[in-house]
């Protein structure tokens, strides 16, 4: 037979166990009903935020607390997935910055020459560089370029404004900024759809779109079973990017070609399948032929192309050679 407590509910207090009351925290007596002044001055403290409910048996926290003990501060702010809200504001991780730390921020070095943005250093004119450090004309770009080159020949001398809109400087658009500004290919779509864009009118591989006088050429020239993409950097002999070198098939001129973007590297749709050869040309450079053996619906990445001055002999690396 089970006892009973006098007050079976412990004054609300407690628990009747065996015909005796377990008080809760802050509680004495027979039947719970007596402050015990003694075990208050030990209840949690609840960090400040909070009082401690005796009946509850847990910390009720100030309008802006919460947890179990009121220590986390309540925050509307939605800080993303980069950063965690304190004190009202959020306070970012780690290469994160911006009120809802949603931007991404860039090596401290871009701030010399250049401003970031999202994470990108936008490098100011005559600056260079993934954080604009490289001085894209140290010397004024007047008969004094690098490696022999001088004035808008050199290609660091582009970026000035004697030279940017130069035919020696001008260069193919870049297959990301292309792809920002189009709705994303289907998940089944084949490789050539998901490439098309680099050969569609005023993108990277010029005289490459289809034709309306002509639709024997152009666009029929590709396989679409077989397209594959060459991408490369060419480069002088410092191994810096060149602008504005044509890249094209030398077997098949109705295929296109690009220029090399302000870094030096390209995009080429061909067809795959077989041995493609590349020549690629551009003044004062001696012009240079790569061999390529290209697969099916693959993007094929060279090892770096280096071109040599036209007055300095063919170099090592001039001609042609098998990849």
């Amino acid at each position: 037979m089970s006892l009973d407590c006098l007050d079976p509910d412990c004054s609300a207090h407690g628990h009747c166990v065996a015909g005796l009351c377990l008080c809760g925290k802050g509680w004495k007596g027979a039947d719970c009903a007596e402050p015990d002044s003694e075990a208050i001055r030990c209840l949690p403290d609840c960090t400040g935020h909070g009082n401690f409910d005796l009946q509850l048996q847990q910390c009720i926290c100030d309008e802006r607390y919460t947890g179990p003990d009121c220590s986390q501060e309540r925050c509307d702010l939605d800080c993303g997935n980069n950063g965690h809200c304190q004190s009202g504001e959020c306070l970012c991780d780690e290469g994160w910055t911006g009120a809802k730390c949603a931007e991404r921020l860039c090596d401290p070095r871009c701030l010399e020459h250049g401003q970031c943005k999202n994470g990108t250093c936008l490098c100011i004119q005559g600056w260079n560089g993934k954080h604009c450090t490289l001085d894209g004309c140290p010397k004024s770009c007047n008969n004094h370029g690098d490696y022999g080159l001088i004035d808008c020949a050199d290609p660091e001398c582009c970026s000035s404004k004697k030279c940017e809109g130069k035919q020696l400087c001008f260069s193919a658009s870049d297959p990301q900024d292309i792809l920002l500004r189009k709705q994303p290919p289907a998940v089944t779509a084949s490789f050539f759809q998901r490439m098309q864009f680099l050969i569609e009118e005023e993108s990277v591989q010029s005289y490459a779109h289809k034709s309306a006088f002509n639709d024997s050429l152009f666009w029929n020239r590709f396989n679409d079973s077989r397209a594959s993409v060459i991408r490369g950097q060419v480069v002088n002999h410092g191994g810096q990017g060149i602008t504005g070198v044509r890249v094209g098939v030398a077997t098949d001129p109705m295929l296109g070609f690009t220029l090399t973007r302000d870094t030096g590297w390209f995009d080429l749709m061909v067809n795959g399948g077989g041995a493609v050869t590349l020549h690629l040309q551009r003044d004062p450079f001696r012009p240079a032929q790569r061999v390529v053996m290209v697969p099916w619906n693959e993007i094929v990445v060279l090892d770096r192309v280096q071109l040599t001055i036209d007055d300095r002999g063919s170099g090592a690396d001039g001609g042609k050679a098998a990849i």
